[in-house]
């Protein structure tokens, strides 16, 4: 089974049983993360009215601040050389493969051993992976939602990507680099944050969803 970034395309996918058991809590980085959070509390009209609300939009610009700060750590640049090279043979793929999809294209031999080790690289990381859980927290948080280890995850559709998207997301596999990985998924949740929280939707429009996790088998 080929690895996959932390995706989910359609109801074609299939991952195995243990791969998937690797992928709960910290250490979900394959195709879903688990986090720390809960069911939105409920508001009353008479809370939603009263003056203890602009308090609210102070706590969402503290995080809007920490969210914004997480993706510029996440995103260290790379000598233009590096860069140019990486997306020229990014462009190059999605030119050989014009029928594909963003997640079919993560298939492809081209970007599959790259992909392969990128991710055993970051499944060593651990501080890659709590940055990424960190990002995923707070932008839950940001939406209302409360601490519960397990209760939420993170739902990214990269099918239908674009092409500047599409391209971006291969220039961080191609590279091999865990923290190009990391980066990319950081600045797709600080993305879809806006709508996720201003807008009440429940998928961004870049495809980022947080979604509640059902509760484990007894």
């Amino acid at each position: 089974m080929n690895p996959q970034l932390p995706i989910s395309t359609d109801s074609t996918s299939k991952v195995p049983t243990n791969r998937r058991h690797l992928q709960v809590g910290v250490a979900a980085v394959l195709i879903s993360f688990s986090i720390s959070c809960g069911k939105k509390p409920e508001v009353s009209k008479s809370t939603e009215a009263s003056p203890a609300q602009p308090k609210a939009v102070t706590t969402t610009s503290v995080s809007d601040t920490h969210l914004d700060s997480l993706i510029t750590d996440a995103l260290e640049p790379l000598p233009a050389e590096r860069q140019n090279a990486l997306a020229d043979e990014a462009e190059s793929i999605i030119d050989k493969y014009p029928n594909k999809t963003a997640a079919d294209l993560l298939n492809v031999p081209e970007v599959n051993e790259s992909l392969k080790v990128a991710l055993t690289k970051l499944g060593q990381d651990k501080k890659l992976l709590g940055q990424i859980n960190s990002t995923v927290e707070l932008a839950a948080r940001m939406q209302g939602l409360e601490a519960k280890p397990g209760s939420v995850g993170l739902d990214l559709q990269v099918q239908n990507y674009d092409r500047p998207r599409t391209s971006r997301m291969l220039q961080a596999v191609l590279s091999e680099d865990p923290k190009r990985i990391v980066g990319f998924l950081v600045e797709e949740i600080g993305e879809a944050t806006p709508e996720l929280t201003y807008d009440g939707v429940y998928r961004a429009s870049n495809g980022v969803a947080i979604k509640e996790n059902p509760p484990p088998a007894k």
